[in-house]
Formats: structure tokens, sequence, C-alpha cells
């Protein structure tokens, strides 16, 4: 059942992407503020974290279960949590966009969209070509990883309850970064960072799973065995998920790939394009993986 409904979920957002009319954050946040409104919750950021996620989860689980008796309509629920539960945005027009704006050369516009990208939509700072491909290239693969391959995974693990509060988590963690950057231009508390922190480690260990499940399979669906070796290091590395897949896609890539990281052989936008287009096309690989891993083990 639950794999019918990624496969019609992916299939929906490709085709159909953004879902405005679906993924509308306006009540999670609201929700967030009330919340944050309960001085005895708000003293404690682990309290007002476990309040803010584990309420609207339980409450889906317990409407799940009422629903049981009407398969249809079931059915067509789970699909709207898991619409509502994958990323934010058209993905592959942003990264068309971003292709576009580097062929013609226009950085600018490339910053633009790299912070689009980013599911906190945190700004880009690459002063030369080398930082700027690095930048895009986390960002991209990081893209892929939180708003599907992450979602799957969860979705594989919980249910619909568990997509649902790994994207309740992403929005959680990014109210926290815009709340932060208030705070740098002096309109808000030191307490703003203590959240965040709060936020970030919870976010950190629900991607810890997945994202050891996603550093494997790049290290097959890539150069096949590179960084095989160097995969379970870097999944107990305890650094953040966006540069331990960063390294991952690197070796899946190849040493001559990744050495674009640094600059090498690195001589236009051109070039920044091409390589965030590869790093496009092997995550598609490592979707098209799992689905054809669980098919395989729905069928034995």
């Amino acid at each position: 059942m639950i794999f019918l409904s990624i496969i019609l979920a992916l299939a929906i957002i490709h085709y159909q992407a953004p879902l405005t009319s679906i993924q509308r954050d306006s009540l999670f946040f609201a929700w967030l503020q009330r919340v944050a409104g309960w001085h005895s919750v708000r003293k404690i950021p682990s309290g007002q974290l476990l309040v803010t996620l584990g309420f609207p989860v339980v409450g889906l689980c317990l409407l799940l279960n009422a629903l049981e008796s009407v398969p249809m309509l079931l059915i067509v629920f789970e699909l709207w949590v898991l619409l509502y539960s994958l990323g934010r945005g058209d993905l592959q027009g942003e990264l068309k966009t971003l292709e576009n704006d580097l062929l013609r050369g226009d950085s600018q516009a490339a910053f633009h969209v790299g912070e689009l990208l980013s599911a906190d939509k945190r700004r880009l700072i690459a002063f030369d070509l080398p930082t700027l491909d690095q930048e895009l290239r986390q960002r991209v693969a990081y893209a892929y990883f939180e708003r599907y391959l992450a979602v799957v995974f969860w979705s594989l693990l919980g249910g619909v309850a568990g997509a649902l509060l790994y994207r309740l988590s992403v929005l959680y963690r990014s109210s926290f970064v815009l709340s932060v950057a208030d705070a740098e231009a002096g309109e808000s508390g030191f307490s703003e960072y203590l959240y965040l922190r709060e936020s970030s480690r919870w976010l950190t260990l629900l991607e810890w799973l997945p994202l050891g499940l996603v550093g494997f399979a790049l290290s097959l669906v890539g150069s096949f065995g590179a960084g095989l070796s160097q995969w379970l290091t870097r999944w107990f590395s305890a650094r953040p998920s966006a540069d331990v897949l960063q390294d991952c896609v690197n070796d899946a890539l190849g040493a001559d790939k990744a050495a674009s990281r640094w600059g090498i052989g690195l001589t236009s936008t051109a070039d920044i394009a091409a390589s965030c287009e590869q790093i496009a096309q092997l995550f598609k690989r490592v979707l098209v993986f799992w689905l054809c891993l669980l098919a395989l083990a729905l069928v034995l």
C-alpha cells in the first residue's frame, strides 16, 4: 500500500510541482507560534520541539486508525500526506533555471537559485568559481536528499506519519534559521540560537539512517565501488548531513569529477552547470535503485 502511494506521490510531484495548494505550511507555523507562547514549554527547547512535532504526528496516527474502515478514503488521505511531506518547490524547474543561468554566465542569478535550493533559504556565499561550485554541488545534493530520499525512507519505515514527522522537523528547523538571522540583525535574543541548535540536532538524528543508506547507494550507482571503503567512516563521522553527502557524491562521481570541488579544471560557470547536472542524474539513479529494491522485496 505505502509503495503504491510513494510511486503516485513521486509521479504527481514530478509532473505537477510546485504543489502550493497542498503544501501549505501556515497552519504548522501558526501552531509553532502558539506553542512558543506557552512559557512552561518555551523554557525547555527539547520540550517545545516535542510538543510542536509530537501533537500533529500523534493526531495523524489517530486519524489514520479511524479511517482504516474506509480503505479508499485512507489511500487518498495517505497520498495527500505524502505529497505534503515531500520537499517544497519545483526542484526540476529550479535546476533547469540554475543551469540556464550558469550557461549564460549570470552568477548573480545562479546565487539566487542556489538560495532557493536550500530548505531554509540560507544565503549563498561564494567569492570565486571553486567556492561557488562547492556550494552549489552541496545544495543540489542535499536538495534531492531532503525533498525526496529522506521522505521516502521515513515513509517506508514509519508510514506517512514518519514522512510527516521528517517534513515538520525540516520546517521547524527552518523557522529558527530565520529567527537567528533576525537575531544577527539585532531583532531577537540569544535564546533563538539554543532552539536552532536543538532543532538541528534532532534533524541530524532523523537524517542519520537515510544518509547511511544513500551513501551506500551512491557508491553502487556511481563509479562502482568508489568511496565504498570510506562509506562507514563518513557515516559515523558525526558531521552535518550536507557535508557527509557531498563527500559521498564526490566519491561516487570519481576522482576526476570530484577534483572540481577544489577548482581543478574549472574554467567557467558552464563547468559548474555540467557538474550540477551530473549530481542530479546521480540522485535520480539512487531513487530508481531504491524503488527497484523495494519492488523486488515485495515480489519476493
